[in-house]
């Protein structure tokens, strides 16, 4: 199966795509999707796609940036370019800077689809070994290795005649012999998020070349692949140990420490026989590799993957314990309260080593929660993105700590737009409040009623009519039943019965008990005592 990575800015043009043909009918699988450029050339690095759909414009870096960062580094990826009708012109210049074809995006049809990744599948055939050998050879030995662990992680591992040429002249033993699985991450507080500080490439170089140094000395032979700040090896000897492994890791460690003052986080597998075992092993390695979302970035982490095990939990379960807390807080104006709780939720997935999908599912839908229910109250904001900008950031986390801080940072910015519209809107919405409640009491009404009726939270709106009215809602209209109930039964000889109906209330029995608790009487005493009075 060939790779496809689509990108494109608008969810619905990427999940048409993946949709509209039977891709693995034509001999595709669709690896990944991204919403810019910039997260196009992100999951072009991790996946070596065969072909990229892309659109042209696009936030942060548009088709035009990626087509050019990804001929840096490859000239034999297809490119297809999605383009309006009307922009012929940016068609043109994709394909001047590197793009293969090009199709109208919101005209694209099954079969014109299926024609073009056709043509794209036997342009790909049609380069030849003859050509790939020769870039091969053009590259250096550790260019070699890098290409040939990403083309092995792609082929699931299977051995045929060129990939065993391939890892002989990289100098990497696969008959007789033994494999680990490492990964090594640089650790350091002076990078932002996914990106690197002013000299940082630098210092993954120069810490690459201790890793390889030190692996090399100990008559260890590897392929690597490599992500900002991180590297994942697949290494190999005969003689290999826990032992050896751990021997070599302690003095990268200590190289590390000494010479630039960052911290390692290595995850490691047990050595296993053959590359026949490679590709469960890889899966493996790769779920359990995710430990180290839990792990700060300050602190040196080694840990074998033997010593992992990862937790399910019920996401339907957490939304209800702890979302509707969330909302409440958020109608309260309490962000350290909401701080609190985010430290509280953070230390549950932490010691009870929670699966980090289900982790990040549970925020993702948090704040789709928020969304929902105050959402309406900054539509308009610039300072809050949209859902999916929320969404994609917390799902493509590598740090729980990093989604606990997004999140937060959300919900402080949220919280600054309750407050704006509180005291815009707040008179606005108590005396619409009042009068949907004035002329709806004797319907069966709630605080949900109301809420639907201004399209407004229910939390929300609870919170903005205590404030305002000094009472919860409930109690009001109760009030006020009450109220037109004391007139019915001075002014006219109906019958309880008919009174508690009038009013709202649908049982006898509640709407004495409600009388009694507002008035301090009975209604038989109320009308005795306002009978006496008229006397």
């Amino acid at each position: 199966m060939y790779k496809v990575l689509i990108v494109d800015d608008e969810v619905l043009v990427r999940v048409g795509l993946k949709t509209t043909i039977d891709w693995q009918a034509i001999g595709f699988t669709v690896v990944a999707e991204a919403s810019n450029g910039e997260q196009g050339f992100e999951q072009y690095k991790k996946h070596y796609p065969d072909v990229i759909i892309t659109d042209i414009k696009m936030p942060k870096k548009d088709g035009f940036w990626l087509i050019e960062q990804v001929r840096k580094k490859n000239k034999n990826v297809k490119i297809l370019v999605l383009t309006c009708y009307d922009d012929f012109d940016s068609a043109r210049e994709a394909l001047r800077i590197g793009a293969d074809d090009y199709i109208l995006k919101f005209e694209v049809e099954d079969e014109e689809l299926i024609s073009v990744m056709k043509s794209m599948k036997s342009r790909i055939e049609e380069q030849s070994s003859a050509a790939i050998q020769q870039e091969i050879v053009k590259m250096n030995i550790n260019d070699m290795k890098k290409v040939l662990l990403g083309d092995m992680i792609g082929n699931g591992f299977k051995l045929d005649d060129k990939t065993i040429g391939r890892c002989s002249e990289a100098g990497f033993g696969i008959h007789d012999t033994r494999f680990v699985f490492a990964s090594i991450s640089i650790q350091d507080d002076g990078l932002q998020g996914n990106g690197e500080r002013p000299g940082q490439r630098k210092i993954n170089d120069a810490m690459a070349g201790i890793i390889f140094e030190k692996l090399s000395d100990s008559g260890i032979e590897y392929i690597y692949s490599n992500e900002i700040n991180k590297y994942t090896l697949l290494v190999s000897s005969p003689k290999i140990s826990m032992v050896e492994i751990n021997r070599i890791i302690a003095s990268i460690r200590n190289a590390s420490n000494q010479y630039f003052d960052i911290s390692l986080s290595v995850v490691y597998t047990d050595p296993f026989d053959s590359l026949e075992e490679a590709g469960e092993a890889y899966e493996n390695f790769i779920q359990k590799e995710q430990i180290l979302f839990y792990e700060s970035e300050k602190s040196f982490f080694i840990v074998n993957t033997s010593n992992i095990s990862f937790c399910e939990a019920d996401v339907f379960h957490l939304k209800k314990e702890y979302n509707n807390v969330f909302i409440e807080y958020m109608g309260q104006e309490k962000l350290k309260k909401l701080g609190e709780l985010i430290l509280h939720m953070n230390g549950q997935f932490n010691s009870k080593m929670i699966k980090p999908a289900v982790v990040k599912i549970w925020y993702s839908g948090l704040v789709g929660d928020i969304f929902k229910n105050y959402g309406q109250l900054f539509s308009q904001s610039e300072k809050i993105m949209h859902y999916e900008h929320y969404h994609y950031e917390i799902i493509n986390s590598k740090k729980l700590e990093s989604i606990a801080e997004l999140a937060l940072k959300f919900m402080e910015d949220v919280l600054g737009e309750i407050k704006i519209s509180r005291y815009k809107n707040s008179k606005w919405i108590i005396s619409k409040a009042l009068y949907f409640i004035e002329n709806n009491y004797e319907q069966k009404i709630s605080l949900e009623d109301v809420a639907c009726e201004l399209s407004l939270s229910k939390h929300y709106l609870c919170n903005v009519f205590k404030r305002e009215i000094g009472e919860n809602m409930s109690l009001y209209i109760n009030k006020l039943r009450i109220e037109k109930a004391k007139q019915l039964l001075l002014k006219t000889d109906f019958k309880i019965k008919e009174i508690f109906e009038d009013v709202g209330f649908t049982n006898q029995q509640y709407f004495s008990k409600v009388f009694k608790k507002i008035t301090g009487m009975t209604i038989s005493q109320y009308r005795e005592k306002a009978r006496m009075k008229s006397e």
